[in-house]
This record gives C-alpha cells, sequence and structure tokens, in this order.
C-alpha cells in the first residue's frame, strides 16, 4: 500500500486543483499587452511609474478619422459614430469642443496669474494710461475686440487676448488634425473607460466598433479609419490564437496517432495525455499566480511543449521494455538518474529564457519550466501504476525508418563526425566574416494586418501633429526646475519656439504665474488701467469695483499647477508625474522639428532626456542578443560540468558538440535564406542545446538497447519537431524565428543521437518487446 501513497495522493491533488481550476476558469486572463516585449530597463521606480503611466494612456486611446467629398456628410457621420462609440460602456468620446469648454472654465478662475510674452512687455513698458487707451481701441476695433468670456469679467479683455495668441500659435494641443484638413476630412479621439480584459472581450469591443464604422461608413459615403495601440493588439491576439490551435491540435493529433499506432493500448496513452495537461495547467497557474494573467504569446510557445512534455512517457516506456526483465533499486535507480538528468537539461534551456530582460521571455521560462517540471512529476509517479499492465511497442515500422535513416548517415560514423564539423567550421567561417545579418528593429517582431498598416499610415499623414516614438524626459525636484529646463530648450539653437508641447503650453509656472499676478496690479490698483478704461467709455463704477475685488480675492488662492489640471481635465495627456519628491514631465516633439537640434540641446541640459523608443528599444535588444549569446556559452559550460562529474569521465564533454553544430548550422542556414539574425533565434539556441543533451543522454544510458533506444528517440524527436515545425510556419516572426531554429536544430540532434549511438554489437537484441 505504502508505494500507491505518494501516486494516489498525487492523482488527488491534481482532481482537486482541477476542479479550483474549472470553477475559476473565468477569473483567468489572457493578456495581449504588447509592451512585454519591451525590452528597456528602468530601475528608478518614479520614473518607471511615470512612464508605465504615459505608456498606460497611449495604449488606451485610439484616433478616427473619417474622409469624405461632402463636408456636410462628414459632419453628419462624425456625429453618428460618436454617438455610436459612447454608447459603448468601454468607451468615451472626447469631444474637442467640450474639453476646450472645460479648460477655458477651469483657467478662468487663475485668469489674473496668466499672461502672454507680449502682455508681460507691455506691462512694463507702458503706462496705465496708454494700457487703457490700447483697451479702448481694440472695443471698437473690428475683428479686434473678441471676448471668449463675458465682458463684466475681462473689461480690457487681457485674459481674452491671452487665450487667442495662445490658440493663434498653436500652443493649445487640443486638436487631433493639423489645420487645412477638415474640408476632406474630420477626427476626434476615443478613451477607454474601461479597458476590456482578456482576449475575449477584446475581440467582442473590436467587433463592435468595427460594426459602427461600417454602418455609419455605408450609411453616408464615407470612410472610415482609426488608429491605436488596441487595433494592432487584438489583431496580433488573433494571430496568436490561430498559431495556438494550429499547434495545439496538430501536436495533440500527432501525439495521439503515434502513441496508438506504436502501443495500441490505452494506458499508455493515457499517461502522455495526462502529463500534458497537467503540465500545462500547471504553467497555466504558475504564470496567473507570479503575473496575474498569461501571456498570449506565452500559450503559443507553451503549446510547442506539448512536444517535449510526450518525450518523458516516452523515455519511461522504452526504459522499462528495455529493463522489463530488471526489477529492484538498482533498475529505480538507473531510470530516475536518466530521467533527472533529462529534465534537467531541458530545465536548463527553458530557464536560461528567464535570464533576458524582455517580460515575455520571462512569462515564457516561467510557463515552460514549471510545466516541465510537473509534467516530469507526474510521469515518474503515475508510470508504475501504468506500466503494472504489459506494454507492447509495435516495432515494424520505427525499424524501417530508423534503418532508413542509418543506411544514409550511420554507414560510416566516422565521415559523418568529420563531415559535420567540417559544415560547423564553414557555417563558423560564414557567420564570422560579417555573412550572418542582424536586425534588432521591434517591429520585425509582429506580422501586422495590411488593412491596419495601411489605415495607421493614412491618419498618419492626416492628422499626426507629433514625432511618433520620440519625446523630451524633464526630471527636477521642483516645478520651476522643470520649466526652466523647457524653457532652456525652446530658446536653444536651432530649436524653434514652437517644436515642443509640454505643460509650458497649458500653464506658465508656479512662479511666472505669481509674476504675472503682480504685473496685473497695474491694470486693476486704484485708478489704475482699468479705471481709467470705465471712466473712458462711462460704464458703472459696480463694473470696475467687482473685478477688482475678484482681482484681490484671487490672490488667496494658488497658483494653478498642472497636475490638478490633469485631475479636472481626465482627458489630458499624462505630461506631469510626481513621486518621492522628484517631478517627471514628458515634453513631444511636433512633427517636422528639426530633430538633431533638439537632441543637440537636450544633452546640454543636465535634466533633460532625449528619448527615441524605437531606437532605445533596438540597442536593448541588441544588448539582449549579445548577453543571450554570453550566457548560451555560460550554458555549456554548466552542462559540460554537469555531464563530466555525472559520468566521472572528462571526455564526455566531448558530447556537447553535437548541441553546438547543430545551432551553428541552424544558425547558418536560417542566415543563408535572408532571415536577419535576432535575440529569439539566439534564445531557441538553448532549447537545441537542452533537447539535443536529452537525446544524447537517453542514447548514453541505454546503451545496451540500441534498437529501443533509436525508437524512443525517434518518436521523442518526431513529437518534439512536429510541436516545434509548427512553430515555424506560424504568421508571427518572433514564433518563427523560435521554431525555424529549433526545427533545424533538433534534426540534426535526432540524426546525430540514432547514427553515433549505434552499438552494433547489439544490434539484435535479447528478448522481443512486441512487433
Amino acid at each position: 500500500m505504502k508505494p500507491l501513497l505518494l501516486p494516489l495522493t498525487f492523482i488527488l491533488a491534481v482532481i482537486i486543483s482541477a476542479v479550483l481550476f474549472v470553477l475559476n476558469a473565468q477569473h483567468l486572463q489572457i493578456d495581449t499587452n504588447l509592451n512585454d516585449l519591451n525590452p528597456t530597463q528602468i530601475n528608478e521606480p518614479g520614473l518607471k511609474k511615470a512612464i508605465d503611466t504615459l505608456t498606460t494612456d497611449i495604449s488606451q486611446r485610439f484616433v478616427v478619422v473619417i474622409k469624405g467629398d461632402d463636408k456636410a456628410a462628414i459632419a453628419a457621420s462624425k456625429a453618428a459614430l460618436q454617438e455610436k462609440l459612447n454608447a459603448l460602456p468601454e468607451l468615451n468620446v472626447i469631444a474637442e469642443e467640450a474639453v476646450q469648454n472645460s479648460f477655458l472654465n477651469i483657467i478662468s478662475a487663475y485668469r489674473f496669474y496668466l499672461l502672454s510674452a507680449d502682455q508681460r512687455q507691455s506691462l512694463a513698458s507702458n503706462s496705465p494710461q496708454q494700457i487703457a487707451d490700447q483697451a479702448l481701441r481694440k472695443l471698437y476695433q473690428i475683428g479686434d475686440g473678441v471676448r471668449l468670456i463675458p465682458f463684466e469679467q475681462d473689461p480690457l479683455g487681457w485674459f481674452s487676448d491671452y487665450l487667442l495668441t495662445s490658440l493663434d500659435s498653436q500652443t493649445m494641443p487640443f486638436q487631433t488634425s493639423p489645420s487645412g484638413t477638415e474640408s476632406e476630412a474630420t477626427s476626434f479621439s476615443v478613451m477607454f473607460s474601461t479597458f476590456p480584459k482578456g482576449m475575449s472581450a477584446q475581440q467582442t469591443l473590436y467587433s463592435r466598433i468595427q460594426a459602427a464604422e461600417t454602418q455609419v461608413s455605408q450609411q453616408f459615403n464615407v470612410t472610415v479609419l482609426r488608429s491605436g495601440m488596441f487595433f494592432f493588439a487584438v489583431d496580433s491576439a488573433q494571430s496568436a490564437k490561430s498559431d495556438i490551435q494550429l499547434i495545439a491540435v496538430g501536436s495533440v493529433a500527432g501525439v495521439l496517432l503515434l502513441m496508438m499506432l506504436v502501443f495500441r493500448s490505452l494506458l499508455p496513452l493515457f499517461l502522455s495525455i495526462s502529463s500534458i495537461a497537467i503540465g500545462v495547467g500547471f504553467g497555466v497557474l504558475s504564470s496567473t499566480l507570479v503575473f496575474g494573467s498569461i501571456h498570449v504569446l506565452t500559450i503559443v510557445f507553451g503549446a510547442s511543449l506539448i512536444g517535449i512534455v510526450v518525450d518523458y512517457s516516452l523515455h519511461y516506456f522504452y526504459h522499462y521494455l528495455a529493463h522489463r526483465q530488471a526489477s529492484g533499486p538498482a533498475h529505480s535507480g538507473v531510470l530516475f538518474r536518466a530521467m533527472l538528468l533529462s529534465v534537467i537539461t531541458s530545465l536548463v534551456g527553458y530557464g536560461a529564457l528567464g535570464l533576458s530582460d524582455l517580460l515575455i521571455l520571462k512569462k515564457i521560462a516561467l510557463f515552460s519550466c514549471s510545466g516541465l517540471a510537473m509534467a516530469w512529476l507526474s510521469v515518474m509517479l503515475l508510470g508504475p501504476l501504468v506500466v503494472r499492465r504489459p506494454i507492447e511497442a509495435r516495432q515494424s515500422l520505427l525499424k524501417h525508418i530508423i534503418h532508413g535513416c542509418q543506411r544514409i548517415f550511420a554507414r560510416r560514423p566516422r565521415v559523418l563526425v568529420i563531415t559535420g564539423l567540417f559544415i560547423t567550421i564553414g557555417c563558423g567561417g560564414y557567420m564570422l566574416v560579417g555573412n550572418t545579418k542582424t536586425n534588432d528593429d521591434p517591429r520585425r517582431f509582429f506580422h501586422v494586418s495590411e488593412a491596419l498598416l495601411s489605415q495607421e499610415l493614412a491618419i498618419a499623414d492626416l492628422t499626426q501633429v507629433y514625432e511618433p516614438g520620440r519625446y523630451l524626459l524633464i526630471q527636477g525636484e521642483t516645478p520651476e526646475a522643470i520649466f526652466t529646463a523647457l524653457n532652456a530648450v525652446t530658446t536653444a539653437e536651432g530649436v524653434a519656439p514652437q517644436a515642443i508641447s509640454s505643460v509650458a503650453d497649458y500653464l506658465p509656472s508656479p512662479h511666472q504665474q505669481l509674476n504675472n499676478y503682480t504685473l496685473q496690479k497695474k491694470l486693476y490698483e486704484e485708478g489704475g488701467a482699468l479705471d481709467r478704461f470705465v471712466a473712458a467709455i462711462g460704464l458703472a463704477p459696480r463694473i470696475s469695483d467687482q473685478v477688482k475685488r475678484d482681482f484681490k480675492l484671487a490672490a488667496q488662492t494658488p497658483p494653478l499647477h498642472f497636475d490638478d489640471l490633469e485631475n479636472q481635465l481626465p482627458s489630458l495627456p499624462p505630461l506631469w508625474f510626481e513621486q518621492d519628491n522628484l517631478i517627471y514631465s514628458f515634453a513631444l516633439i511636433r512633427k517636422g522639428s528639426d530633430l538633431p537640434a533638439i537632441e543637440a540641446a537636450s544633452k546640454n541640459i543636465t535634466s533633460v532626456e532625449y528619448v527615441n523608443t524605437l531606437a532605445n528599444a533596438s540597442n536593448a535588444l541588441k544588448a539582449q542578443r549579445e548577453t543571450g549569446t554570453k550566457l548560451l556559452l555560460l550554458a555549456y559550460g554548466l552542462i559540460a560540468l554537469l555531464v563530466a562529474v555525472y559520468y566521472r569521465n572528462l571526455s564526455t564533454v566531448v558530447l556537447l558538440l553535437i548541441p553546438a553544430s547543430a545551432s551553428f548550422i541552424a544558425i547558418a542556414l536560417v542566415s543563408a535564406t535572408g532571415h536577419s539574425i535576432n535575440v529569439f533565434h539566439i534564445m531557441a539556441l538553448f532549447l537545441v542545446l537542452g533537447l539535443g543533451m536529452d537525446y544524447i543522454i537517453f542514447a548514453k544510458e541505454m546503451a545496451s538497447h540500441p534498437e529501443t533506444t533509436q525508437q524512443a528517440i525517434l518518436l521523442s524527436a518526431v513529437t518534439s519537431l512536429l510541436s516545434f515545425g509548427l512553430l515555424a510556419f506560424s504568421s508571427m516572426p518572433i514564433v518563427q524565428s523560435f521554431g525555424s531554429i529549433i526545427l533545424i536544430g533538433n534534426t540534426i540532434n535526432f540524426i546525430a543521437a540514432i547514427s553515433l549511438f549505434n552499438n552494433t554489437q547489439n544490434t539484435h537484441e535479447k528478448g522481443c518487446y512486441g512487433g
């Protein structure tokens, strides 16, 4: 009974976990966040939070553009589409006019703190009488007497002049499209009031948005375009979903077919399927517990685990068939050591992915390692229960395949080794002379649909006011430090005053606001410009008295800060962030600006950093690729040490030449076919190492039974190649990178394992294992 206690306890724990998993399946979140592919490391908590806030805000907005020939139809379609989108509970249309009105209402209360540069100059150089005369001339001059707030609140018109000056200079960045496009197109922005969680909810919302656009487009005969990270994320998620279905269905179908053809029994099939389900389930559980959700790309890569997980049950069965006459602790010890070393090499390969700075690779590493470990444990605990009943393997077909491969590759092992080494050296030379191209552009990670890309480009031409992926990061301890740095940039040589859009476009610095208030005393003090103006036009004194009282009361209110403005206007971009007595502010760069001049100016100001997100991401991915290569060498060193210690023979280290050669050849072939090498190719080499050592260890441990061993390796290789081969045909470039390397590398591992570990002395084994 005691030998059954541990397996039965494990089965009970799995059943309980499965029930709990099914009951809480509705809470499982499938993440589609593309930011997980961002390799940039930010160690400063405050800065990281500020950038995350800005990134989240950008990802939860999108722009809609409506084009057409009829201006009336465009206006009507805009109103109709805004109404339909506002009807969706997850969305909130940003009405530019409403935002401007809200902004006007907020800053009107602080109008005595606001002045333009020309107004400050006028106050400094003109007398109260001259200012009153200027206000009088504007009042009666056609076109110069525009009032944006009631006359009673701003008799002199100074606040209205301030607003009009700001709008004329385009420093109020409310418009989503540049001027001059309204006759052919109009645009508006949309924010997510509640961002949908999970692929299903996102796809549902995506479909509703498409339905609304199609209906409006057909009704008014207009073209509707939209641009936003949300649409790219959903499109990528759908591609990933197709890949998941292809890989999972293909792998499981292949495993079922192979297991039934070879064993023709439900018991081995049951163990294989159970280990797959337990491994994948535990991987999902681990990812959810650690990261709160499971990324869709993790599922894509995780689906390929099916081919590796089934290796453990195959190795177990064939080890049992080869030693079925043996029993006792010695046999169990040999089996355990072989299986343990096998899983360790696989864990080293997948675990190395976690050393990357890419969050997505960390998630894949956790999912894969936890899944592999639990699948291995399930085989070791449940295997003894399965083999209690006789198991037979039908070997005829497998023998024909193996003998066919050996006739081609294993007739002269030394020739094969020498040829392999020459090819490896040639591939190494091919790479050393610079024929291998690399490309670390993160935009190449995804295959973007032509429809989305064309819409993105069309909208960029019509509405893009700012340079994409470029901005200035300003840090300081006080608001004044931020505004001083911004002023230093905008006044630098070669930088146009309107090139930068920042918090200074919305408000002056608090210190400047206080100075503005002091300067305006010339307007509102007794006998000042206001009194002279009122007297000249014959207004009742009560009007000027009320304005002067408002001016005095304003002194009791502190200047308006941008974070307070953001709190009252949530639709504003999060350009200001405070944490731990530090302020982080972002400044956007207007399209068509002199980028080299702005970058040069930022280098001369210690608190300003010019950020090029694409260049930074590419540089970080390049560093990841180079670091990954060094870590790969370290992994080879660690496994060499492990093998040498385990076999107590230094010469066994030579076995690592097999996965090393496979890696060189795989990289060279991929490069020769015109593909550029990226970090995902390098990370795939860790699995080539792990899988290669898995075959080699199994072949070496069962060297006395070569036919049985080779059949196990063949089945193992077929299942692995099936899974990773399907990755190579994915629609997503990063998945293709991963799959193509492993497909080529593991094929070479398999050929070497069945060709070089072919003990001809034991070709005819004692005993028959079926077939």
